[in-house]
């Protein structure tokens, strides 16, 4: 098993050296800063919806959505938890 997860991190690491010689790491860039801003923008609307019980938990899956979709991503996981 720690094999696989060896594997898994040196793949990953690779990929990203990969990437830092490419010209395709901006891309990465944009999509970290999309969740840090995305991770602050929910814990703001978390701090104004949580009496009306629409907040969304922030963890790294929410994190990744509002990453790669942005605003659009982050309406819709405050829709999802509207209607669920």
């Amino acid at each position: 098993m720690d094999s696989i997860i060896w594997f898994m991190l040196a793949l990953g690491f690779g990929f990203l050296a990969y990437l830092l010689y490419t010209r395709q790491f901006r891309w990465v860039l944009g999509v970290v800063r999309n969740i840090v801003i995305g991770i602050i923008a929910m814990l703001g609307l978390n701090f104004v919806l949580y009496e009306r019980g629409l907040a969304v938990g922030v963890n790294a899956i929410t994190a990744l959505i509002v990453g790669l979709l942005g605003i659009p991503g982050l309406l819709l996981l405050y829709v999802t938890r509207f209607l669920v």
